[in-house]
């Protein structure tokens, strides 16, 4: 007689059982939306032609107080900072993170571009984290006050 396959963790005579984390609910997405990163040639050349800058041994950041309603983030990372793509990942990886913390509740409405150095690729994640923590304070620290709004008669 001839033997049936088995499938594993699977018998003829119970129902198979869900995944253990099957009534979990799944994690609410962390992807920079789309209205909080610069998409077109256009936004990235407004934030280059006359920038705020903030640079050290990791990062050049460049920004450019824009018309949107919040901050937004491009960066641009080019194979001469990394020739791998994983490299290069998770310097985006690392800079998105840190836009996200630093901006979660909102805040001014600044145009960001980053341009890594090549020294991130050797620089472990807590130092690129506090380097990018004290650009952002610089760079909100350049802005122009905001200017107190007239009390609106109604």
């Amino acid at each position: 007689p001839r033997k049936r396959a088995r499938q594993h963790g699977v018998s003829a005579t119970e129902p198979p059982k869900p995944p253990a984390d099957a009534n979990r609910q799944p994690a609410p997405s962390a992807a920079l939306p789309r209205s909080a990163r610069l998409t077109k040639a256009a936004e990235f050349k407004r934030v280059f032609q006359g920038p705020m800058i903030s640079s050290d041994r990791c990062f050049t950041v460049l920004a450019q107080v824009g018309g949107g309603r919040g901050p937004r983030l491009g960066m641009a990372v080019s194979r001469q900072v990394d020739r791998k793509a994983t490299g290069r990942n998770r310097i985006k990886r690392i800079i998105r993170e840190s836009f996200r913390q630093h901006f979660a509740a909102g805040g001014p409405p600044v145009d960001f571009v980053i341009l890594p150095r090549r020294e991130c690729v050797t620089i472990c994640n807590g130092q690129l984290f506090q380097s990018l923590a004290k650009h952002w304070a610089r760079i909100v620290a350049q802005l122009p006050k905001a200017r107190p709004e007239a009390p609106r008669n109604a």
